[in-house]
């Protein structure tokens, strides 16, 4: 294990274990999800995501996603920051809007999708 410690958590959805990435992700989906200012006792945890996904989703409103996206990983409530992100896509899917993260976790180079 090379000195690291070696988290496992369980997925909120499934209820399966998941590995430390894999949780990593779930926090990451939960953060773009929640908006600002929805949880009572933590009013700034989440991001600015969620504004704009109740509107027409036109090119303007993706880059607006990526931006706001890419802001929550700097937001030290979010918990988040182990995560450099070098690059932010927002793109338009059947089921509505994904976010395409690359950076660095870890020391590890990693690219994830969050689909809201």
């Amino acid at each position: 294990q090379n000195g690291r410690a070696f988290m496992i958590g369980i997925d909120r959805n499934t209820g399966r274990t998941i590995g430390a990435f894999e949780q990593f992700v779930s926090r990451v989906t939960q953060v773009m999800t929640t908006p600002l200012g929805a949880r009572e006792h933590r009013p700034g945890f989440g991001s600015r995501v969620p504004e704009t996904l109740a509107r027409n989703m036109g090119d303007e409103l993706l880059l607006l996603a990526q931006a706001h996206a890419t802001e929550a990983f700097y937001n030290p409530i979010n918990g988040i920051g182990d995560f450099e992100p070098d690059q932010v896509v927002a793109s338009r899917d059947a089921n509505g809007v994904r976010l395409r993260f690359t950076g660095k976790w870890r020391h590890r180079r990693e690219t994830f999708e969050v689909h809201l």
